[in-house]
């Protein structure tokens, strides 16, 4: 059912693209691909695309800084 959404209307959903993710955590697309096939974000699949959700960007910038406070 979401497929039929146009792309301008994922913020409906909630959902990030890979760019915006990048930018949430200050890395790049590259970056935030490579950490959704490692498991450190959540894909979630969207037609051809990916999208990401907010929580695991927030759980993600969470697992940074606790790193670099211990």
């Amino acid at each position: 059912m979401t497929a039929s959404l146009p792309p301008g209307d994922l913020r409906i959903l909630g959902l990030l693209t890979a760019s915006e993710a990048a930018a949430a955590i200050g890395r790049s697309v590259e970056v935030v691909r490579r950490l959704a096939a490692a498991g450190e974000l959540e894909r979630v699949p969207f037609g051809s695309q990916a999208r990401f959700t907010p929580e695991s960007v927030a759980a993600y910038k969470k697992r940074l800084t606790e790193q670099v406070t211990s």
